[in-house]
């Protein structure tokens, strides 16, 4: 399946719940998130007969996002649902890492391949602030267990704020050291006005934060999915790996290989861009798979060549991140 400029999409990302133990002041506000009724979240069968249309056309990766993936009950079923659909190669998962002690060896055995962690912060004062919860020590609880039940990789993303949190670079380098695991640093990015972490006001680049990293430790460039985001380097004499996702002074459109499915069942070809197709209304209308399969071919044709974060003119902050899944 390929777009107009001939990107091949292989890779879904799949939000499974809009709602989240945190409140992280870049992804949700502090009150009153919009949450979907839960009878327009799309139920597990539901997601599990998507994957296998989206597997129809040649998505071979499924990430699980949300929200927090781990808030919804029984996830390891659909895990398994989705483990099972032919084509399949990978499955992976975001998390906050909260849930995630007493989840991992059920993941794992579920059939999830590899896990990506938010992590921000090492300071537990500071982890309340960006958070809004007082949940620090569970999360690194959560990281050890993900590495003692084998998932490969861990990944570590950690969001650049200025202002924030971008005096624990080295700090955070030093922890993936010191667990042989990748660091990955992100740039803030513009989303919904209701979310307290300003862009302009907070924004910290990535290629700052290499500047950094480099000023302490040689970083040898590493091979990657030529999909991937982010910028990866070795970091030399360790088992540790760094990358730096850039969406906004360095972006990767040309090379953007993914779609998103929100929990409500609404298909974005572009994170930053709108909402494409009403996946859950065909579904529930009773649209064939071939007719579902057709109009996810449309839409894929026609996405954008790139989004329009360094536009100004082009409002952006039209969702939330909770939302989408990343």
């Amino acid at each position: 399946m390929k777009d107009r400029f001939e990107r091949e999409l292989t890779y879904l990302r799949l939000s499974v719940v809009d709602r989240c133990n945190l409140r992280c002041l870049y992804c949700m506000p502090a009150e009153g998130a919009g949450f979907e009724a839960w009878e327009n979240i799309l139920s597990y069968e539901e997601m599990h007969r998507l994957v296998e249309i989206f597997s129809g056309l040649g998505i071979s990766k499924v990430r699980i996002t949300g929200g927090e993936p781990l808030v919804r009950r029984d996830i390891e079923v659909l895990i398994s649902k989705i483990r099972s659909v032919p084509g399949i190669r990978e499955i992976a998962l975001s998390t906050n890492g909260v849930f995630l002690k007493e989840k991992a060896r059920g993941l794992k055995d579920a059939g999830v391949d590899r896990v990506n962690i938010s992590l921000d912060t090492l300071r537990r004062d500071r982890f309340f602030t960006i958070a809004r919860m007082d949940r620090l020590g569970e999360v690194l609880r959560g990281i050890d267990a993900a590495l003692a039940v084998g998932f490969s990789p861990v990944k570590i993303n950690t969001v650049l704020m200025k202002g924030v949190n971008e005096d624990e670079i080295l700090d955070l380098v030093r922890f993936g050291i010191e667990r042989g695991i990748e660091l990955r640093f992100i740039e803030l990015m513009p989303t919904d006005e209701s979310v307290e972490a300003d862009p302009l006001k907070h924004f910290f680049s990535t290629q700052e934060a290499k500047k950094i990293v480099e000023q302490v430790y040689e970083l040898k460039p590493a091979d990657v999915y030529l999909s991937s985001p982010a910028q990866v380097f070795q970091i030399a004499g360790t088992q540790a790996r760094v990358g730096f996702i850039s969406p906004l002074s360095c972006f990767f459109c040309t090379r953007c290989n993914r779609l998103r499915l929100k929990a409500s069942g609404m298909l974005k070809t572009c994170l930053h861009g709108r909402e494409d197709l009403d996946l859950r209304a065909m579904l529930r209308s009773g649209f064939s798979e071939s007719e579902i399969a057709s109009a996810i071919q449309g839409v894929v044709y026609a996405r954008p060549e790139q989004h329009f974060l360094n536009e100004s003119a082009v409002a952006h902050a039209d969702f939330q991140m909770s939302h989408v899944g990343g």
